[in-house]
């Protein structure tokens, strides 16, 4: 009998042993982050990775955040049954709407466009309960580069979308 207790000690310690080796340290974690941020520092400053392609990812998620945002206020004003009001400023977009006397405004930043078109003046894109808009109109979305892409509103079944780049 003790040869078998000190053969399930031996194989006990033989576990513990074997769970020890198989994780990393903290030191191996921070050495294999500080080469990879060092990596990543010398592909920016050579230049292999443009920053124009980086800007051109951003100007496409922030015109698709326009898209998506105009979508969800005219998804809540079919919801709640209260219109928006949508204007568009230089470096950003204001939607103000009313319910039960209580004025809500929600503005929406951006970085990488700028808009020129149809509601950047004294008309604003109005988003009514049952999903229509109160007119047809295209808001050029400008990036910082001269790219140009339009987001695209039509009467009648007040369809919003983004032209194809």
């Amino acid at each position: 009998m003790k040869t078998n207790t000190t053969t399930k000690k031996i194989m006990m310690m033989d576990n513990k042993c074997l769970k020890a080796i198989a994780g990393y340290t903290l030191l191996e974690l921070l050495i294999s982050l500080s080469v990879l941020s060092l990596l990543t520092v010398m592909l920016f400053s050579t230049g292999f990775v443009g920053r124009d392609a980086f800007s051109e990812t951003a100007y496409e998620v922030e015109c698709e955040k326009i898209l998506y945002a105009l979508l969800q206020y005219q998804n809540e004003a079919i919801m709640d049954g209260w219109k928006r009001r949508v204007h568009f400023y230089d470096h950003g977009m204001q939607v103000i709407w009313t319910i039960d006397g209580v004025v809500h405004r929600d503005y929406i930043p951006v970085e990488t466009l700028t808009f020129d078109g149809s509601y950047t003046g004294a008309i604003d894109l109005i988003l009514h309960e049952h999903g229509t808009v109160a007119q047809a109109g295209t808001v050029k979305l400008i990036s910082n580069n001269g790219v140009v892409r339009k987001l695209i509103v039509q009467v009648g079944n007040g369809r919003i979308y983004l032209d194809e780049p």
